[in-house]
């Protein structure tokens, strides 16, 4: 029968593999947390942008996440030097390790949630604007349908019958103008809303099949210069 002396050490030994392993399984939730925000952090960085986990993934600077990681555990390897009640040295490498990843991970969402509220604000501020364009627009009487995508030089064929179909457009009361070849999805979204305001304007000024009859009037002059 064992005596009650190696009881107790056996007990004490087993309580500190509990505790150390509670550390284990602490720092291993939080460099997990981590590396979610990490990656995840990319579509509040570039919001309005549509959701893709895989670009993500792609685009995370894996070497500079990995150099953290390890500048951690680094840093609390030297802490662990320092007194701390009756702790063993691997323990107290694991809970500055714990401490270090939480101000990280604290850190890391703070910036996450700061750079969402800017870009949202921008969004906003821009889609009011072109509100507010749109209601200009429609007291004028005339609609400017904004598209970006880039600047193309156009060909001889399209010089010779630009005119002609910008005309149409204009006699139903609108015409396309090019934004530039800067292309963000918060324009994009604010060019929808423009067009999403103006084209019950449109659809009551022209009267119903407007379009279809534009576009045969367009497609009569595309085959006179063919």
């Amino acid at each position: 029968m064992n005596s009650l002396p190696s009881q107790i050490l056996y007990v004490s030994g087993n309580l500190k593999q509990s505790f150390v392993r509670k550390w284990i399984i602490i720092n291993t939730t939080l460099a997990f947390l981590i590396l979610n925000v990490f990656i995840l952090g990319y579509y509040f960085l570039r919001y309005p942008d549509d959701f893709n986990i895989m670009r993500y993934i792609k685009d995370a600077e894996w070497k500079g996440y990995g150099l953290t990681i390890l500048g951690l555990i680094v840093a609390a390897a030297i802490l662990s030097f320092l007194p701390l009640r009756n702790y063993e040295q691997k323990t107290k490498a694991a809970i500055f390790l714990v401490a270090l990843q939480g101000l990280l991970l604290s850190l890391s969402v703070f910036k996450m949630v700061d750079a969402f509220k800017q870009n949202k604000n921008e969004l906003d501020k821009l889609i009011t604007e072109y509100r507010e364009k749109a209601d200009a627009d429609i007291k004028k009487g005339f609609i400017e349908v904004e598209y970006a995508g880039g600047l193309e030089l156009p060909n001889e064929q399209e010089l010779k019958m630009g005119p002609a179909i910008d005309s149409v457009r204009r006699l139903n009361g609108f015409s396309y103008r090019n934004s530039g070849c800067i292309v963000s999805s918060d324009l994009i979204m604010a060019q929808e809303e423009y067009e999403k305001l103006t084209k019950p304007y449109l659809d009551k000024r022209n009267g119903p099949g407007w379009e279809k009859r534009m576009e045969q009037r367009i497609a009569e002059i595309r085959k006179k210069y063919r």
